[in-house]
């Protein structure tokens, strides 16, 4: 069994916080096998992790840097946390690949045996428990707050002079309607949110936030992906809306996206190959008249993103729908998100978020695909 050594902000780390299931806003020392983790941290915040935290123990970091002093001859962190493992016995540690080079360093001289995971640090963040889902089912539920509020302003937009949309008499901007998101995200417990709320052109490039007026008969494409306060877990979900009425050119388009979505979901299942979810995706796609190129004048259109990828603690993390090799398992939690992007026409994206399940998967936001906002 691997005994670990993270030194994480958990609040921005996510495995970090997957391993002591602690909020912290400094960086703080966690080692120990993952079945029973202790802590070492500042006096001030020990009874604080003591009762949040799922540590084994806690540790108080002033009297290690004390002893480490003692052992060493240096007053560090580095010092302290040698002194611990050398009272804790532990023999190596791994350590995440992005663990500080100094601290390293300084275990390695004072004779600390140290293995550095390249690799993904906990394999097993894919299978997602029923606390975790839950969380992911609250990160979706403040997700479609912000589309209720998205859609509430487009209702109410009217469209004004070069097709430009007015909300309560000014300019909507893609600006504004961020705020808007992140303000109703944020009113049921929404945090760490960027969303995008690109109109027109610019939604060609698919992850561009948007800038300026938003105009009727446009495609807006909108993508939000909140972090639920309370469980850290992350709601990823995208549509795209027409105020007024669409071109001919962009039904087909979204109805070829639809059509390339429903695809994905049909290859969801425990024991089938991601890859084939993939596939089926692309397949619709080209078939439509939207293959994935790179054209003369060095731009790419069609879906040159990927088709969907893990959600959980981390906004994209594995698996992906990409891998050739993937198989999916009861547990993954995965969105569904194929789009085409043209940069003569603009964007369109459809995304979901889908729970593998036994009989074959559940959704784990509410499916609404209005998208013209009359």
């Amino acid at each position: 069994m691997a005994t670990y050594l993270i030194e994480s902000v958990t609040e921005t780390e996510s495995d970090g916080y997957y391993f002591g299931r602690f909020k912290s806003m400094d960086p703080i020392c966690m080692l120990g096998p993952m079945d029973a983790p202790v802590c070492l941290i500042h006096r001030m915040e020990i009874e604080r992790a003591k009762s949040e935290g799922r540590f084994a123990e806690v540790y108080d970091l002033v009297e290690f840097l004390d002893r480490g002093e003692q052992l060493f001859g240096v007053r560090s962190k580095p010092a302290a946390i040698a002194a611990l493992v050398r009272e804790l016995g532990y023999e190596e540690l791994t350590v995440p690949h992005h663990y500080p080079s100094g601290y390293y360093a300084a275990l390695c001289e004072m004779g600390v045996k140290v293995k550095i995971e390249h690799g993904t640090l906990f394999p097993q963040r894919e299978i997602k428990t029923p606390e975790e889902i839950e969380g992911l089912r609250e990160g979706a539920r403040i997700s479609e707050a912000g589309f209720s509020r998205v859609r509430e302003i487009l209702k109410q937009s009217e469209i004004g002079e070069d097709d430009v949309l007015m909300f309560e008499g000014k300019v909507l901007t893609c600006e504004q309607l961020r705020r808007e998101i992140r303000t109703a995200t944020s009113a049921v417990g929404g945090g760490s949110n960027n969303p995008i709320a690109a109109s027109g052109l610019q939604a060609a490039d698919c992850h561009c936030i948007g800038f300026g007026p938003v105009k009727a008969h446009e495609m807006i494409v909108v993508d939000i992906f909140p972090r639920d306060d309370d469980s850290y877990y992350y709601g990823d979900l995208s549509r795209t809306y027409v105020k007024g009425e669409p071109t001919a050119k962009q039904r087909d388009i979204y109805e070829t996206v639809y059509e390339s979505f429903q695809a994905a979901l049909a290859e969801f299942g425990p024991g089938k190959k991601m890859a084939d979810v993939d596939r089926a995706a692309r397949e619709v796609l080209d078939r439509r008249g939207y293959p994935t190129r790179q054209r003369e004048d060095g731009k790419w259109e069609g879906c040159y993103c990927g088709i969907g990828h893990g959600l959980g603690l981390d906004i994209h993390e594995p698996p992906s729908l990409g891998d050739k090799e993937g198989i999916l398992q009861v547990g993954h939690v995965i969105t569904v998100e194929p789009g085409l992007y043209i940069p003569e026409v603009g964007g369109c994206r459809i995304e979901d978020t889908v729970l593998v399940t036994e009989d074959g998967y559940e959704f784990i936001n509410t499916p609404d695909y209005e998208w013209i906002i009359e």
